[in-house]
């Protein structure tokens, strides 16, 4: 008798899709064909990949009840089999086991063809998805390329604002400072010269009121030296009337 899907995944027709999905849990754990116990068994990949088929079937509810479907109509009894002693292998029994086997086979390639064709699209979606993952990430790159280049540009600009207004203030402080020190230059020589000026003019002053006093004290002397003189010729001319004439006269 042929095996179902139900046989291989060790379950009933009835079971739970609970059930069925842990019953393909446990088995494709069991003939795992990558563990160290089952590597380099071909036996096992085919037993693995008969029961991931099962369940792509009995655990989706709809494929799972199509293969109910045309399981139930496989089995079905024909009007032979109720005849007693008749044989099993009739005619109309062979007939129905090749188109039982042909619908099979064919809906076996059509579900195989299908689960193809989803893998397929499911790997476009997959790459796909991945493309668009990595361009968005590269996208997000450069946009952070782009900003981080946009930040550094401002702050270099800023810096550079800074720097140059630094300059100008610096220079303003310069220029201010050697103005000032002119200006302080300027007029301490300026107040030099004018204390020169004014120490000179007292100078002349001082020097113009001791020429005056000497001339005045010459002055003075010069007068009391023609008193004394005067005086001396006084006596003298006394003196000699005396003598001459007995008497002074002048005196």
């Amino acid at each position: 008798m042929a095996r179902t899907l139900y046989d291989i995944l060790e379950v009933s027709s009835s079971a739970s899709p609970e059930a069925i999905r842990a019953a393909y849990e446990r088995l494709s754990a069991k003939f795992d064909p990558y563990t160290p116990d089952n590597r380099g068994k071909p036996e096992v990949r085919v037993q693995h990949d008969a029961v991931k088929e099962a369940f792509l079937t009995l655990g989706n509810p709809d494929k799972r009840k199509r293969y109910d479907s045309v399981q139930v109509r496989h089995a079905a009894p024909f009007e032979g089999d109720l005849v007693a002693g008749a044989p099993f292998w009739t005619l109309p029994r062979i007939a129905a086991l090749v188109i039982a086997l042909l619908v099979g086979g064919g809906w076996y390639y059509q579900h195989h063809q299908e689960q193809a064709r989803l893998e397929a699209q499911r790997a476009i979606a997959e790459a796909k998805a991945r493309e668009a993952e990595a361009k968005a990430r590269a996208e997000a790159e450069q946009a952070r390329l782009a900003a981080r280049q946009e930040r550094d540009a401002e702050r270099r600009r800023v810096n550079e604002e800074n720097r140059t207004r630094n300059e100008l203030e610096r220079a303003r402080r310069d220029y201010e400072r050697n103005r000032q020190s002119q200006e302080m230059r300027e007029r301490y020589a300026e107040e030099r010269q004018t204390r020169e000026q004014r120490n000179h003019a007292q100078r002349e002053e001082m020097e113009q009121k001791r020429r005056e006093l000497e001339r005045q004290r010459a002055e003075a002397a010069n007068v009391a030296e023609a008193r004394r003189r005067a005086a001396r010729e006084r006596e003298e001319l006394c003196r000699i009337e005396r003598e001459r004439y007995g008497q002074s006269i002048s005196c």
